[in-house]
């Protein structure tokens, strides 16, 4: 571990980010060995960047990423559950509790503006305010008293700085320069691909689409196993409070039908599923419609409609395959007993 200068001028550094918290006088060398042994406090890995500096209030000081409080979780055995949702007002209140794996137990909360937000907007804040309570918990039962991104952002520009894109470029490029370091370094932990697909899954359909397209194949298949899951957390994030859809003012609701004396023969009853099933813009769900459709007509039939589908669309159906296929085959089945 790196040794801390402690000459006089070293000494007076030393004392200005004790006392006063403020970075600013350490050269980009001093920055990156601070940087280096508070990751290692709290076993970060510093080659991933799990901090950033910001200039708030006129003082330098870190924040932690998304990263930190991924890496944290998981080096702590941290476990998160949402303990309620309240809106009062115009503002949303998400409370949650943390445990550890020794377990110490902990509690926070995220709070988040929602005036006049209605539909994606609206849900988007949901998911931010939850997403703001874990990160709070998460560095609070570490031990890491720095401030999350999701708080940053809600910092006004005039208050704050981001410098790692505006900061003098020689404390950029030593930043660089150590994250490239070879020899005795440790090597970058593998990904957890698991970990990360439920995280995206938590934020909503787009956001895992967006996730699972960056995969490879290899990785793909890795977490195919668990499709089912990440869709009805994905589910769950679009729709957190589970609302049923207002029915538009361009298409009113039926009328209720008044009863009338039996004449003729009984009007026919259309099946439950009929009409669209899935939610629009749900495109999983409308290509599992779509699978389940093409079943009815046969293997054949069904294999001539997977062969239409493009390669992303047949991986977020490959784990439901050997089901298409058994319902495909019960259909030619029931057709040749017809015959």
């Amino acid at each position: 571990m790196p040794q801390t200068d402690l000459t006089p001028a070293g000494a007076d550094i030393i004392e200005s980010v004790i006392t006063k918290g403020d970075l600013a006088r350490l050269t980009p060398g001093e920055r990156v060995v601070y940087y280096k042994q508070v990751c290692d406090s709290v076993g970060l890995n510093p080659l991933t960047r799990p901090l950033e500096f910001i200039t708030l209030s006129g003082k330098l000081v870190l924040y932690a990423r998304r990263d930190a409080a991924d890496q944290l979780r998981k080096i702590n055995g941290i476990s998160v559950e949402v303990v309620s949702q309240k809106v009062d007002g115009d503002m949303l209140t998400v409370h949650v509790r943390a445990s550890d794996k020794t377990g110490r137990r902990d509690e926070d909360f995220g709070v988040v503006s929602i005036v006049g937000l209605r539909g994606e907007a609206r849900a988007n804040a949901t998911l931010k305010c939850i997403t703001k309570a874990k990160r709070r918990v998460t560095l609070s039962i570490a031990g890491l008293g720095f401030l999350d991104e999701t708080e940053v952002d809600d910092i006004p520009a005039r208050e704050r700085v981001v410098p790692l894109r505006q900061m003098p470029s020689d404390t950029t490029e030593a930043l660089d320069q150590f994250a490239a370091v070879t020899g005795d370094a440790e090597p970058i932990p593998p990904r957890d691909i698991l970990a990360e697909a439920r995280d995206a899954a938590e934020r909503g359909t787009a956001q895992f689409r967006r996730f699972w397209a960056d995969l490879s194949a290899a990785e793909r298949d890795s977490i195919r196993a668990h499709l089912v899951e990440f869709q009805a957390a994905a589910r769950t994030a679009d729709d957190p409070f589970g609302l049923a859809p207002l029915s538009s003012p361009e298409q009113p609701q039926d009328e209720i039908p008044i009863a009338q004396p039996a004449t003729g023969p009984a009007p026919v009853v259309p099946p439950s599923d009929a009409g669209q099933p899935y939610a629009t813009g749900d495109v999983f769900a409308e290509l599992d419609y779509q699978a389940r459709a093409a079943t009815k007509d046969g293997a054949k039939a069904f294999e001539a409609w997977w062969k239409t589908l493009r390669r992303g669309d047949k991986d977020l159906l490959q784990a439901f395959r050997p089901e298409y296929d058994r319902l495909a085959a019960e259909a030619d089945a029931s057709s040749g007993l017809r015959l």
